[in-house]
């Protein structure tokens, strides 16, 4: 089998010849990415084409600091990887490990309330590219997972990290599932290369712990001095461990 991407952007052209000139005007339209029909094998996950391009990604061993550097989560953005190898960083930077021998992905190491959640590595971006109901909701579902896991003072992250770096962000008009999946992704790995990345779960567990007791005294300290008492609200977050 030969795995291997396509793509169609679609523009659309307006000529006129009112003044017999030939000018082409070209709209901004969204990249229409064909069906990936391979994504549908089981073993696609295990056995696809990751790292042999420009981005920085090994199928096995933990997540290093330089497949989670600011240019490798940036090709993820310019999709200057396949849709593949950004689930794959994820996955590493879940927990999940793979192995060779029996081309399988482990569990051992993943943040338990996402293993209790998906114990295999879910597809988060939509590989086959079909977004009927039936086939993407699975994928829908897992990155609503993802983004919900991130706090709301890492939800910029992109813009943080990464404008520096050219990103700008996506037109509105450009839009797409996959490239508004690939945004969260990054967004989640830039998450938890600042948060999370090289901290066990119990480090993390006493990191939260000391958080959430600077941030009630801080609010004790400010309702004293304005005795205001109004509950600040912060949109729900569900951590990955």
């Amino acid at each position: 089998v030969v795995w291997q991407t396509s793509s169609l952007r679609n523009t659309e052209q307006d000529s006129s010849n009112d003044l017999g000139s030939n000018v082409e005007k070209k709209k901004i339209m969204p990249d229409l990415l064909l069906p990936f029909l391979p994504a549908a094998d089981p073993m696609y996950m295990c056995r696809g084409p990751v790292g042999e391009k420009q981005f920085i990604l090994t199928r096995e061993g933990p997540p290093t600091p330089e497949e989670l550097s600011n240019e490798n989560l940036l090709r993820i953005l310019r999709i200057e990887c396949s849709d593949l190898e950004a689930n794959t960083l994820v996955w590493k930077c879940l927990g999940y490990r793979f192995d060779a021998s029996s081309e399988s992905w482990l569990t051992d190491e993943v943040f338990p309330k996402w293993r209790g959640n998906y114990p295999s590595p879910p597809d988060l971006i939509g590989m086959q590219r079909i977004y009927s109901k039936e086939v993407d909701r699975p994928s829908l579902k897992a990155n609503q997972s993802i983004v919900r896991s991130i706090p709301a003072d890492n939800k910029q992250s992109l813009k943080t990290h990464l404008k520096p770096y050219g990103f700008t962000g996506y037109k509105y008009a450009e839009l797409t599932p996959n490239k508004t999946r690939r945004a969260q992704c990054a967004n989640w790995l830039l998450f938890y290369r600042e948060e999370l990345f090289g901290y066990t779960v119990e480090e993390l567990k006493e990191r939260r712990r000391l958080k959430n007791e600077a941030e009630e005294a801080e609010k004790r300290r400010i309702e004293a001095e304005q005795g205001k008492t109004d509950e600040e609200w912060k949109p729900p977050v569900k951590e990955v461990f």
